[in-house]
């Protein structure tokens, strides 16, 4: 197959092309904001963890279950900042640009990374540390957590938890070589205890397509077919979905590779007249292998 080289024109145009489909199908999965996904409940310490680590650790998978919260953020990456007004309210998470300048291209919202599984999950991919913290943060008191990748197919956390609340309040995003890719960074921040709504249970709906095998440390969360099929992924702190449509003709077979800030937007046209979009915070090996993958659901 042959390789596109990736110009910023056309990363540009691919990341336009499919921001619509993507954050709609996001929107609907609520996959990129705390609180949006259900929680495991909390394990047993059964993999050796210290046990302080373990209760910081629990602490802040826990948090989002219980809290809302309104604030201001400050986002940088790519030399690029800006401030973003962000709500949650149970199950559902708005934000707001209030300084994007007209004309730009949108960008998919990640503030703070999807935690779903327990501490000894983590474990399996992430070296875990916990510190003193390097200061207040929006205001608030803070622990240092620190969450490097035990293998090249992620990338690296660096976050301030508030000390009382255990939600982070600062989050720094970095390459496997050590390159800070991302600074999230609540500037206000406001917190009331969740109160316990009804579940609401989304229909079931199934991907035509599935995936041949699964980078270690990941497992599937959810998927789709609606209004595109999809697919989605966690490790517990990294998200990153799978999207499968049909190519345009005007788009030649090939790769494309779209970086802004910790967000990657990887896209590649298949033979059989497929285009696969892998979007997440994940490193480029691991969206090639997501994409390469991929399978219709009835093949064997």
């Amino acid at each position: 197959m042959p390789v596109l080289q990736t110009s910023p024109r056309r990363s540009k145009l691919l990341v336009m092309k499919h921001v619509g489909l993507i954050l709609s199908l996001l929107a609907g999965a609520s996959l990129f904001a705390f609180g949006a996904v259900e929680l495991p409940a909390a394990e047993d310490n059964s993999c050796g963890m210290p046990s302080a680590l373990y209760e910081r650790v629990d602490g802040v998978l826990s948090a989002p279950q219980k809290l809302n919260y309104t604030g201001t953020l400050l986002v940088e990456y790519g030399g690029d900042r800006e401030f973003i007004a962000v709500r949650s309210d149970s199950a559902v998470t708005s934000f707001r640009r209030l300084s994007r300048q007209a004309g730009d291209a949108p960008r998919p919202i990640s503030p703070l990374p999807v935690m779903q599984r327990g501490p000894c999950g983590l474990v399996q991919s992430y070296g875990l540390m916990v510190e003193a913290g390097a200061g207040a943060v929006a205001g608030r008191s803070t622990y240092r957590m620190t969450a490097r990748p035990k293998d090249t197919l992620r990338l690296a956390y660096v976050m301030d938890i508030d000390a009382e609340l255990h939600m982070p309040l600062r989050v720094l995003t970095a390459s496997p070589e050590g390159q800070i890719l991302e600074h999230y960074e609540f500037a206000d921040v406001s917190f009331e205890e969740r109160l316990e709504t009804e579940e609401l249970v989304a229909p079931a709906d199934v991907a035509g397509y599935r995936l041949a095998a699964i980078p270690p440390g990941f497992t599937l969360v959810s998927e789709g077919s609606k209004p595109a099929d999809f697919l989605v992924l966690s490790d517990g702190l990294a998200s990153v979905s799978v999207f499968i449509e049909n190519q345009p003709r005007s788009l030649p077979s090939g790769e494309g590779i779209a970086l802004r800030g910790a967000t990657l937007t990887y896209t590649r046209g298949t033979a059989n007249d497929r285009l696969i979009t892998v979007l997440g915070e994940i490193p480029v090996p691991t969206a090639r292998l997501l994409a390469d993958a991929v399978r219709l659901r009835e093949d064997g």
